[in-house]
């Protein structure tokens, strides 16, 4: 447990150098981005165009760029998930060319290497007509080693217990640290954080099982690539220094109780909301009160 003094306000955090931050910041983080055509029809984009990829794609590598500078390691974030396979129209014509030229274009490769970026593409075998991506992405990648960016893509539910399945029985091992190196070529560290959209809500396709360690969630209802640097701090700041409550002495924790009990009490519920046309908005959670 951190020691208070040694605590940072939230206004210190969010002014604070780079590298303070980093020092606290969870080393692997799953990014489930959701929105991002809301987020473009938001601004004026239909999300059925070209134009859609192009400034999605640059948003993206803006908001991946700052969770790296900020002291992520290896951010794991998926490209496919089964539903959008299964839509019809124009954005499913153009979903699989749009996932090539964003992640493995001669644009992305350029930033990948500006930023030292080591890039993997993972699921192919599940949807082979991006093989020649993921392994594209791979060998033009693959000397950069600050920070490693993890895409993959899910066409059906199944396929993530079937990769799983699979890597266990091509290494016939019985332990998480094998399976891993065994599904990502190295030792990855477990992921800590999960910062979706929306709904709270987890699956396999967007958060690895064999990844996920004690992992503190946060779901900003901000869609798509649209996190700032400023939410991305006051998620960090709340993972480092609100959220660690365990201690090893707990004889005098419950002494306070009263003065919270309002808080126990309460009747609101994280996750219950309500629907506005087509989508799922989170209800207003009361203020705390305390009772001094």
């Amino acid at each position: 447990m951190i020691t208070p003094s040694l605590v940072p306000t939230l206004e210190e955090f969010l002014a604070a150098p780079d590298a303070q931050v980093a020092a606290v910041a969870p080393e692997t983080l799953i990014f489930a981005v959701g929105g991002t055509r809301r987020a473009a029809a938001l601004a004026g984009i239909s999300p059925q165009s070209d134009d859609y990829a192009r400034w999605s794609r640059t948003q993206m590598m803006t908001c991946i760029a700052t969770f790296f500078r900020l002291g992520v390691r290896h951010l794991f974030t998926t490209a496919i998930r089964p539903g959008q396979l299964a839509e019809t129209g124009r954005y499913r014509e153009r979903l699989l060319h749009w996932v090539d030229w964003g992640l493995a274009g001669s644009e992305a490769l350029a930033e990948y290497a500006r930023h030292k970026w080591r890039v993997h593409l993972l699921g192919t075998e599940s949807l082979p007509e991006l093989q020649s991506t993921a392994e594209r992405v791979q060998v033009m990648t693959q000397d950069y080693y600050e920070h490693t960016l993890w895409w993959y893509v899910v066409p059906d539910r199944e396929a993530p217990w079937q990769s799983l399945l699979t890597a266990a029985q091509r290494v016939q091992t019985h332990t998480r640290a094998a399976l891993i190196r065994a599904m990502y070529g190295e030792d990855v560290p477990l992921a800590t954080m999960y910062v979706g959209f929306g709904k709270p809500m987890v699956a396999p396709d967007i958060l690895p099982p064999i990844l996920a360690g004690e992992i503190q969630c946060y779901w900003p209802q901000r869609p798509g690539y649209t996190l700032d640097e400023a939410l991305i701090r006051r998620i960090f700041y709340d993972y480092a220094y609100l959220r660690p409550t365990w201690r090893a002495e707990r004889s005098g924790r419950y002494d306070d109780l009263d003065a919270q009990r309002a808080a126990w009490e309460t009747q609101a519920i994280l996750g219950v909301g309500q629907k506005l046309g087509d989508f799922w908005y989170p209800g207003a959670f009361p203020a705390i009160s305390t009772q001094e």
